[in-house]
């Protein structure tokens, strides 16, 4: 085989490097959008409630890039999540995970990665969010009431992480493209 043909033979696994590589690059964008999550929108007035941007960059990459990188984005968004302070930081990797690895296998198996399938995946993690934080809050405070919960908190926090997760869609699909498996194209064959 020539060095050439080598180049061009499709490969079910990426090397080591670039799988390394590939989780480096995924885990800077978890923290970048950690920060401005926690920087940007957590100081921002103009907004009624600070979205999920991790969630939706779990998501991003378990759609665009399978299941794997939706669990590894999931953990590292969990664990960045709780070294930034949130609530329930001993839960989160493992829901971050979760969601990762499932919307992941559904992608590689059944989902088109299209702006439709977007919205309805993010639809049901942040129901499954909202969940999580409801449950939160039933356990911390004792005190609170369902119409303020629902109208104070998880509607608005529903509502902003939809809104901003398709800031996330065109990013995470932009960083996950380079890492694309190459095959050969029908104009590349040596016949």
């Amino acid at each position: 085989m020539t060095d050439r043909e080598i180049r061009e033979t499709p490969r079910p696994e990426a090397p080591v490097s670039r799988t390394v590589f590939k989780y480096i690059v995924f885990s800077l964008f978890v923290f970048i959008t950690a920060a401005f999550q926690s920087s940007f929108f957590s100081t921002a007035a103009v907004f009624p409630a600070v979205p999920d941007l991790l969630l939706t960059a779990v998501l991003g990459f378990a759609l665009f890039d399978g299941e794997r990188s939706g669990a590894v984005a999931g953990i590292v968004a969990g664990v960045t999540a709780g070294a930034l302070g949130a609530d329930g930081a001993a839960v989160l990797p493992l829901f971050y995970f979760a969601l990762g690895w499932i919307f992941g296998r559904l992608a590689a198996k059944s989902l088109r990665k299209n702006i439709i399938t977007w919205t309805l995946c993010v639809l049901a993690a942040a129901a499954a969010r909202s969940g999580l934080s409801a449950l939160y809050i039933v356990v911390a405070d004792t005190q609170a009431t369902l119409p303020g919960v629902l109208f104070g908190i998880l509607i608005p926090e529903f509502v902003m992480t939809v809104v901003f997760s398709y800031l996330n869609y065109f990013l995470t699909g932009l960083a996950a493209r380079p890492f694309a498996p190459r095959t050969q194209g029908a104009g590349d064959r040596d016949e």
